[in-house]
């Protein structure tokens, strides 16, 4: 018995709704295009492509479901059309006026297509075919062909040099947007965190750890090559790393180290030259899990129910735990790094008992503030709920919660085999997060503490005490060479911070304490009355002790004492005047000797510096080099 030919107003009706889906696929998909041209944002391949893909199966299905407009002829049928998707998009929307615009943008977008296709189709009826899915294919690859036209040429890495006589393993883990303050080895009161406070009795832990960038590429950067971000040049300016200065990986690589990445964090990619020297990375980022939020037809099936669990930190433990399960004894050294962003905005994409786990409120109604929140941070408005702060807190402690947990498989696979305690282990965040401090959300837009505040601690018994509080103010760009001193290879002559293990034998810390943000990309559509807020000024944080000395371009000059005043609530600068001057000279000094850039410098591409003899005197004299 053969099947029944449709009839040709359902043909009709299918094909229309197919054509709206294609027109409303090419939308966003061109709006992907456009976020990577105009911001150097590289959404992943596979999370486009698989939107487009849902994008037209559901316009085919409401092109059937409105079959009854299409009787009253082609007009009516993509007003129908139009008028279900908007309803549908309005559903999966984040709420507020960025959710709404966002909701009309690809219903309206795909009726101007199909009017211009509809013309095209008078000179052919395959034409307006043929060109949508050839426009499709094209803003599906733009991300991606631009990520890789633009990425620096990087070879494979090559060992030059064995590795040293019992070099141990070293494990360095992000844990991406954690900050301090949260923590329970730092005073948080919520049980955010029992595989790092249980770590922190076992390493040295350092008190007050800043990082050097405010949000993932910048720092990560600075992580790996030892270097301040004006001086990598990778920030939101100039938004991949370039080959000038050797990575982590490829230092350990070169001396025969088996190097690994395990990350769902999509700015460690390959396109944006940050993978240099990894000998082979997970790419768990491709998945898309972060990046959900922004794209409709993933955002309606986390809104049914059908969204990926979490951000992709699970599956990066399986990965890594099936890695060391498999690795022969007789393995060499290996350098991994493994970053875990469960804490990231947005904050309800969690497991459920996790995002349950400091809160009562519905997984709906966190998913709404949630979503209002991350389109905050790229211009949206903040949402109105009277309990904002305490909503989003107990969602961002809850994804603190989980990636401890996934800090825990990591511990527990290497406890397993038997290495942990011949393991250099580094735990520390890339930066922290506002969650209402001074108006604001999220990360990326300000040098405030709390997205400076990062935890760190280091753990390897056969060199550190267990157990040790580091009070003493240090940067997380001197992990560069502190993993290199405990793995026993040579001081890198290109990190401009010293290993830190200089400071847990009572020396100064082995360069300054900056942090840097250059001018975003994206951030808050409203303007700031706060000149540390605003997404077009440069920012420059320089720590002597506790106090800290903030320039902004524009904007001027800013001094906190972090001590008296934690919250940042006080500018010092009026009544502070000689101690202003004294840490201007001190910013100075290591300014020239580090060959840093002014604030309001033309961006360029990290270079070496030269060594100026004369600073290096000046800082000999401050105490600060021998």
């Amino acid at each position: 018995m053969t099947a029944r030919p449709a009839p040709p107003l359902l043909r009709r009706a299918l094909a229309a709704g197919t054509g709206f889906g294609l027109a409303a696929a090419i939308v966003e998909a061109a709006m992907n295009a456009a976020q990577v041209l105009g911001f150097g944002m590289h959404p992943p391949l596979e999370l486009v492509s698989s939107g487009a893909a849902i994008a037209i199966a559901l316009g085919a299905a409401i092109g059937i479901a409105t079959v009854g407009a299409a009787a009253r002829g082609r007009a009516w049928h993509w007003l129908a059309m139009a008028l279900v998707w908007a309803a549908i998009q309005e559903y999966a929307a984040p709420e507020g006026a960025m959710g709404r615009v966002l909701a009309l943008a690809m219903p309206v977008g795909a009726v101007v297509l199909i009017a211009v296709g509809t013309w095209l189709g008078r000179v052919a009826r395959w034409l307006p075919v043929a060109i949508g899915v050839a426009l499709l294919a094209v803003a599906i690859a733009t991300p991606e062909v631009n990520a890789r036209r633009r990425a620096p040429a990087t070879a494979a890495p090559r060992a030059t040099a064995p590795a040293p006589a019992d070099a141990p393993d070293v494990v360095v883990i992000v844990l991406d947007t954690v900050r301090a303050d949260h923590l329970g080895a730092y005073g948080y009161a919520k049980p955010t965190s029992p595989v790092f406070d249980a770590l922190a009795k076992e390493s040295v832990v350092f008190a007050d750890a800043v990082a050097p960038g405010t949000w993932s590429l910048p720092s990560h950067a600075s992580l790996f090559t030892g270097r301040f971000v004006s001086a990598h040049g990778a920030h939101d300016e100039h938004r991949y790393l370039d080959g000038t200065t050797p990575t982590l990986a490829e230092t350990f690589a070169a001396h025969g180290f088996d190097t690994r990445s395990f990350t769902a964090n999509a700015w460690i990619s390959d396109g944006l030259g940050m993978t240099r020297g990894f000998a082979w990375t997970d790419e768990a980022w491709r998945r898309g899990d972060v990046a959900r939020t922004f794209q409709s037809m993933h955002r309606l099936l986390d809104r049914l129910g059908y969204g990926r669990p979490d951000k992709g930190g699970a599956a990066v433990a399986s990965t890594f735990e099936a890695w060391v399960a498999a690795r022969p004894a007789g393995a060499p050294p290996a350098f991994v790094f493994l970053n875990f962003i469960e804490a990231h905005f947005p904050y309800h994409q969690l497991p459920d008992a996790w995002l349950a786990r400091f809160t009562s409120r519905s997984r709906r109604e966190l998913r709404g503030l949630s979503s209002q929140l991350a389109m905050a941070t790229f211009g949206g408005g903040l949402p109105h709920d009277d309990d904002v702060v305490g909503l989003a807190t107990a969602m961002y402690d809850a994804g603190v919660a989980y990636a401890d947990s996934l800090l825990g498989r990591v511990v527990d696979a290497l406890r397993r085999r038997g290495s942990l305690d011949r393991t250099v282990l580094v735990v520390l965040a890339d930066h922290g997060e506002l969650l209402g401090e001074h108006g604001e959300f999220g990360h990326g837009r300000s040098l405030y503490e709390p997205v400076l505040h990062v935890p760190l601690l280091v753990r390897y018994p056969p060199r550190l005490p267990a157990g040790v509080r580091v009070v003493t103010p240090v940067s997380t760009v001197g992990v560069y060479a502190t993993l290199l001193d405990l793995a026993g290879l040579p001081p890198p002559t290109t990190a401009q911070v010293g290993s830190l293990v200089a400071v847990l034998d009572g020396r100064p810390h082995p360069g300054p304490i900056l942090a840097e943000q250059y001018r975003a990309a994206l951030g808050s559509a409203a303007p700031s009355d706060d000149p540390l807020l605003r997404k077009d000024a440069r920012l420059r944080a320089y720590r002597s002790g506790r106090r800290k000395l903030v320039d902004a371009e524009p904007g001027g000059t800013f001094l906190f004492d972090l001590d008296a005043d934690p919250g940042e609530e006080h500018d010092d600068s009026m009544r502070e005047r000689l101690a202003i001057g004294a840490m201007r000279d001190e910013l100075a000094t290591w300014i020239e000797r580090l060959g840093l850039p002014d604030l309001n410098a033309r961006v360029a591409g990290g270079a070496v510096p030269a060594v100026d003899a004369a600073a290096r005197e000046r800082l000999r004299r401050l105490g600060y080099v021998e």
